[in-house]
Order: structure tokens, then C-alpha cells, then sequence
């Protein structure tokens, strides 16, 4: 089955076929957000077995930067070939790449399959979305794509657990081979089910443009993932990269305004929903997931939980982003209206990151839970609803642009949070550790060559390291004492040092409040737009959205 060049799959394909459709993508979009966090419990295994544990950073950085960067190229050349190929060619390079992975004789090797399965799975995430949007129009979207969403919040909730099940089972291989038989079972569905497109025209495509955007994001991403970490943020390395970023990035722009089919249309971003819709997407990825990496800290080593433990109090934030997505996306569906749906999510976001700039060593665990249930429910109004906005608000051949843009600027917000939050908490802890450390407890631990291991707020994360140097001090004149005062400004250092990332989170999510307070609601199409006369909705809220034509004239 074919569909003619700008017709819009729901248009040809009957009920049956959607829900076959739509149980497959399920299928893939799950196997793809398992990957990310099945590892994590399984990566002593696979250290033990293969060595390297100077290369284990890369062993997630490979596949976020893989994933990342394939995101705008394959949300554009879906739109000018179809989701079909894109689809299944995601799914096949990300089983193969499993089975590579399983396989891996060294930790290189596996490193090097995990570039390759970050394609597959950044190609799945790129269509999945888009493809959503061509089955059913902007007014039915959101309970699907709140669906999906919850499909993702699910696998997040599952991954480490299964991961945890598996190796224990079967070994550390068996986390990447279970995604085979997955994937078998997605490909054939997707292929009788997902008509491919017919294209009258030879579009061109911007090769010069994705090099040069891949280049950009890769030596930003790199960047801020080492920065702070494991180089100064003035260092020469740190510098360079973020000098290539730039000088890529201003040769992205400047071939964007001379291709014909530009990998992102710079136009687009005069068109207020898409800007603000990518800028709120951008904000949350930096206060709420670059905040969250170092909760699991303060439980840990504040609080003196296991990671076992720590998992379970900090797991309600996916049950409530789970519900809030998709009885937020039943809403819109129901109401054709989403402004006050965000809001609400922004705010409840804004709440959560005030309650948890509170935690304290004697905070009460279930508190923690709760806190997190409050910002799952704010993230899962917020987020499926900017990709749905910012469909509906665009033209129908630019779905593919609007949604791969989403992901691609939550992704980059990620890791900007990520990096600037591990700035925070190092010098906030280290201030406070060096102010509130007694003198006699911190001669001791001087004498004994411990106290820079203590300048570490996660040391106690490595037990191998921390026994040690516990024994050390105790060896000591006075060992003990200085340990037990040690242990606790430790502890009480590290809540302080949350509470000013969490303080920081707080100011980004008022932010987010704001810009979307800026946004105006369009309500959603009842068609796919594809005419020529719909291209832009016909009611009156929707003609302050107009787009200017390509090459940047006019408009907003």
C-alpha cells in the first residue's frame, strides 16, 4: 500500500490497521526506552566480565550522542520520503546492533555497538511521534501520544529492575539480546501495516547541513558532558570543543538559508508555538532531568540508603506521569484545548521543585515519593502536550520537523542540566564541607591523606574505595570521632548542596511558567491539514500563527 505525496496516512488506512499500527510502534518505542536505563544495573557485570572501567562514562555517552544527533535528520527526511523506511530501518539497525552488543568479546567493541544501537533507537524515537501524528489528527492526538508517553514512563520504571532480573538470570548479554524477539515481532506488523509514501519529486537533500549540525551538537553535547567532571570548564579541551560547537553551528545557519530543503527550516522558528514550544521543552530538560541525576546522591549518601531503596522512593514520579499523561491527553482529545493542561503542569512542576529544595537529612522517605508523584504529574502535562501543540500549529509537511525538534531540544537540555548542576553541586558541597568540618576532625583526616577522598560527595557511592578510607582514618589517633564527624557534615554538606540545585530548578521551572504563559492556544484541527487551503488552520486564534515564507520574510 501507497500513499500519494501529501495525503496523510489516516486518511487510507481503516481502524484495524491503526491499532495493529499502533500495538507495533508501542512494541518498538518500548524496546527503545528500556535501553536507556536497562544498563545501569547490569553495568558492574559487564565491567567484571570485560574490563575498562576508564571507558564506562562512555558506555551511555555513546548512545545519548547517537541518539541525539540522528534525531533532526531523520524527523526531516521522513517528512520528504516517509515514516515507513525510517521506521523499520531504525528497528533493524537497533536489533542488529543488540545482538552486537550481547556479543561484545571487549568493552570497545561493545562501545562501538552502542553508537550503533543509539542510531536505531534515536531513528524509532524520531518516527514514532511523527507517525502518531499521520494516523490521527491534531483533535485525537493527545490520548495517543499521552499513550505513548506512558509507554515510555513504563519502560523507565521497568528498566532497571528488568535489567537487574536478566543479568542475574541469564547474565549482563541477555539485557541486549531480549531485544531481538521484541523487535521480530514489531518489523513484519510495521511493514503490512505502514504504507510507504509516493513522492512525484527528487527532493533534494542537505547533506552539508546534517554534517554540520551533527558536528555542532556532538562537540556541544561532549562539552558539557566532560566539563567539570573530567576537565576544567577553562580547560583547553573544554574551550575547543565549544569553539568547534559554535563555528559548526554558524555554518549550520548559514547553509539552512541557502538549501531548498533545509534539515531544520530556520523559518519555522518565527513561528511563536514552535519557538516557545522548543524553548519550554529545552527548560525542562535542563531543571528537571539535569536536577533529578543527583537526587539518587542525596538518598544515598545523605540519607544512607541503597540503591535498591533509593529506586523505590524516587520511582512514584513515573506512576504520576504516567496517569497525568494520559488523562491530560484524554482532555485535549475530548476538549480540543491545552493552554490551562500546561499551565498546570508548569506549575505543578514549579511546586515539586519547592518541596524538594526542603530535603534535609531528616526528611521522611515518603515525602520524597510524594514530592516526585507531584513533578510526574507536572512533567506528563507538559511535555506530550508541547509535541502535540507544536504539530498542530505547523503545517502537515513539517510533522515530521515539529516533532523531531521536540526530542532534539529536551535532549540538549538534558545534558545542559546535567553539566551545570554537577558544577552546583561540587561547589556547593565542597564550601560547605570545608566550612562546617571541625578543625581537630579535619587534622586528622589531613594527617592521614583522606581529605580530599572526603571532598568527594560521592564517595560513599564507592563502597570498594569508602572502606578504605574509613580504615584509615580509624587507624589514627582519634580516628573514630573524626570519622563520625566527617560522616555527618558529610551528609548534612550534601543535603545543602541539593538544596541549591534544587533552588536553581525551581527559577528554571518559573521560566517555564513563563514562556508558557506566553504561548497562544490553537485549537486543535479536526483534519490533518494537508490541502493547500489547510495547510494553516482557518480559525481566527490560528492566523496569529501564520508562517512566513521560506527564506524568513514577513510574519512574526
Amino acid at each position: 500500500m501507497k500513499v500519494a505525496e501529501g495525503q496523510a496516512l489516516g486518511e487510507v488506512l481503516n481502524q484495524r490497521q491503526k491499532w495493529l499500527l499502533l500495538g507495533s510502534l508501542m512494541v518498538a518505542m518500548f524496546v527503545g526506552a528500556i535501553d536507556q536505563t536497562v544498563v545501569t544495573t547490569a553495568t558492574p557485570k559487564i565491567l567484571a566480565d570485560l574490563g575498562g572501567f576508564h571507558l564506562l562514562s562512555w558506555l551511555f555517552t555513546s548512545y545519548m550522542l547517537a541518539s541525539t544527533v540522528v534525531v533532526p535528520l531523520v524527523g526531516k527526511l521522513s517528512d520528504m520520503f516517509g515514516r515507513k523506511l525510517f521506521v523499520l530501518a531504525g528497528i533493524v539497525v537497533f536489533t542488529i546492533s543488540s545482538a552486537a552488543c550481547g556479543a561484545a568479546p571487549t568493552m570497545e567493541l561493545l562501545i562501538a555497538a552502542r553508537v550503533v544501537q543509539g542510531l536505531g533507537g534515536g531513528m524509532i524515537f524520531a518516527s514514532v511521534f511523527s507517525t502518531i501524528g499521520d494516523i490521527f489528527p491534531p483533535s485525537e492526538r493527545g490520548k495517543y501520544i499521552g499513550m505513548f508517553t506512558g509507554v515510555f514512563s513504563l519502560a523507565s520504571v521497568l528498566g532497571p529492575t528488568f535489567g537487574g532480573f536478566l543479568t542475574d538470570l541469564g547474565g549482563w548479554r541477555w539485557i541486549f539480546y531480549v531485544n531481538v524477539p521484541f523487535s521480530l515481532i514489531a518489523i513484519p506488523a510495521i511493514w503490512f501495516n505502514l504504507p510507504g509514501k509516493v513522492t512525484s519529486t527528487r527532493p533534494k537533500i542537505d547533506f552539508a547541513g546534517a554534517v554540520l549540525l551533527s558536528v555542532a551538537a556532538v562537540a556541544l553535547l561532549l562539552a558539557f558532558e566532560w566539563a567539570g567532571t573530567d576537565y576544567a570548564w577553562t580547560s583547553p579541551r573544554i574551550v575547543g570543543l565549544l569553539g568547534v560547537a559554535v563555528l559548526f553551528l554558524a555554518g549550520f545557519v548559514v547553509q539552512e538559508t541557502r538549501h531548498p530543503e533545509p534539515i531544520i527550516p530556520l523559518h519555522l522558528f518565527a513561528n511563536r508555538t514552535f519557538l516557545l514550544s522548543n524553548m519550554v521543552v529545552f527548560t525542562l530538560g535542563v531543571g528537571m532531568f539535569g536536577s533529578l541525576q543527583y537526587l539518587a546522591i542525596f538518598v544515598q549518601t545523605s540519607l544512607g540508603e541503597s540503591a535498591t531503596a533509593s529506586g523505590l522512593i524516587t520511582t512514584p514520579q513515573s506512576f504520576g506521569l504516567l496517569g497525568a499523561s494520559i488523562i491530560g491527553g484524554q482532555l485535549i482529545s475530548r476538549t480540543g484545548r491545552y493552554r490551562y493542561q500546561t499551565m498546570l503542569g508548569a506549575a505543578c512542576t514549579l511546586i515539586a521543585m519547592l518541596f524538594l529544595r526542603t530535603l534535609d537529612v531528616d526528611v521522611v522517605r515518603w515525602h520524597i515519593s510524594a514530592f516526585m508523584v507531584v513533578l510526574g504529574a507536572g512533567f506528563g502535562l507538559v511535555m506530550p502536550t508541547m509535541s502535540l501543540g507544536v504539530q498542530n500549529a505547523l503545517p502537515y509537511k513539517y510533522l515530521g520537523v515539529a516533532s523531531s525538534s521536540n526530542q532534539f531540544f529536551r535532549q540538549i537540555g538534558s545534558v545542559f542540566g546535567v553539566a551545570i548542576f554537577a558544577a552546583v553541586l561540587t561547589s556547593s558541597y565542597e564550601t560547605s564541607f570545608a566550612n562546617d568540618l571541625p578543625a581537630e576532625p579535619a587534622a586528622t583526616l589531613q594527617a592521614t591523606g583522606t581529605l580530599d577522598a572526603f571532598r568527594d560527595p560521592t564517595l560513599p557511592l564507592n563502597p570498594r574505595e569508602y572502606v578504605a578510607v574509613q580504615q584509615r582514618v580509624r587507624a589514627a589517633d582519634g580516628g573514630d570521632e573524626a570519622l563520625t564527624a566527617a560522616e555527618s557534615v558529610q551528609k548534612a554538606s550534601v543535603a545543602v548542596a541539593i538544596r541549591k540545585i534544587f533552588t536553581w530548578s525551581a527559577i528554571v521551572a518559573a521560566i517555564t511558567i513563563g514562556l508558557v504563559a506566553l504561548m497562544k492556544e490553537i485549537p486543535m484541527r479536526r483534519d490533518f491539514g494537508t490541502s493547500p487551503q489547510s495547510d494553516q488552520p482557518a480559525t481566527p486564534p490560528v492566523a496569529q500563527e501564520t508562517l512566513p515564507a521560506a527564506g524568513g520574510g514577513g510574519g512574526r
